[in-house]
């Protein structure tokens, strides 16, 4: 019981950090927050080899991308009898990509086109890349720790999500696509669509 009221608090607190942000960003088409001072820092240190590098790290979180590791996991998982993997997987790419669709349009934040390195179209709030890429990667991990014993490898592979998933956001930064606040409330929106899917996958398959 302690651990479900610590769960809901948590998700209450981050919504209505989204919330704020996303408040504070409708139709901005200039940074909030400390959104120029990251901006500013970052661009700062810009090289042809790390645009090159950052270039690689954000293909990770496209769409493209995400499309090609899905229908991977989703023939593996139907090979292996894994069908409860198949719902989750759809509602971490598809379900999350229409969600970001969606919030995009609510909130028509105008990229922070001074600081482009790469040419993008559409909104800017929130990260697409971001949100749907904590949400993708950390469903497939929770699916793929689940069963594991070792402590240390969990927390290795965990550890590997997170910085992959925190690689792509900070690219979306040093490419100039995105402000600071777009990347985090991307993480946050990605990170409670997740736990919208945990709760769904352990309630039909019992899980814990």
């Amino acid at each position: 019981m302690k651990g479900k009221k610590r769960t809901l608090f948590i998700v209450f607190l981050l919504l209505i950090i989204f919330l704020i942000f996303a408040f504070l960003a409708k139709n901005k088409e200039s940074g909030i927050w400390i959104d120029e001072a990251v901006m500013e820092s970052i661009h700062k240190n810009i090289t042809p080899m790390k645009t090159t590098f950052m270039k690689a790290v954000t293909f990770f979180g496209s769409t493209y991308f995400l499309i090609i590791a899905g229908l991977a996991i989703l023939i593996f998982s139907i090979r292996y009898r894994h069908r409860e993997n198949i719902v989750p997987l759809i509602l971490s790419t598809v379900g999350c990509s229409l969600l970001n669709t969606t919030l995009k349009h609510i909130v028509t934040r105008t990229r922070p086109i001074n600081y482009f390195l790469i040419k993008q179209g559409g909104y800017s709030f929130p990260s697409g890349h971001s949100m749907i890429s904590m949400c993708f990667y950390t469903t497939m991990t929770y699916l793929f720790t689940k069963n594991i014993k070792d402590k240390s490898k969990k927390i290795l592979i965990w550890l590997g999500n997170f910085i992959i998933i925190g690689l792509i956001g900070y690219s979306r930064m040093y490419l100039g696509v995105h402000w600071f606040s777009d990347v985090l409330s991307g993480y946050i929106m990605g990170f409670l669509f997740f736990l919208f899917i945990i709760y769904l996958y352990n309630k039909n398959y019992q899980y814990k």
